[in-house]
């Protein structure tokens, strides 16, 4: 006997974050990782970048350059990423933007304990 299954209801996407930071051409999309509260830093990636700053300061790594896509390798210094000051604005939204526990990322759900 076959039964129907139905898909739950999707609530809330993850929303993106759209900025032209560093000395980047065009603006780019960037998802916002999730992040639990005490925790040091806030991770950003879009096709051609990949960022991560602490939400106090506006503090951190970018790595913006060549057009190749990045990934969290791509954060140390020796991979090219470069000190970068984030505009308070920004770190705001990308606050704002950061999925919660119950959303869709990709092809799951978040989960954040």
């Amino acid at each position: 006997m076959n039964t129907l299954r139905t898909q739950t209801p999707i609530t809330r996407r993850v929303q993106r974050v759209t900025a032209k930071l560093a000395g980047m051409r065009q603006a780019q999309d960037f998802v916002v990782y999730p992040f639990r509260l005490g925790q040091t830093s806030i991770t950003i990636q879009s096709e051609r970048c990949i960022a991560s700053f602490e939400p106090e300061t506006g503090k951190g790594l970018i790595n913006w350059r060549g057009s190749n896509s990045k990934n969290f390798a791509h954060l140390t210094p020796m991979l090219g990423a470069e000190l970068y000051q984030f505009d308070a604005d920004f770190v705001l939204e990308c606050q704002a933007a950061q999925p919660g526990s119950g959303d869709y990322m990709g092809g799951g759900c978040v989960t954040i304990a």
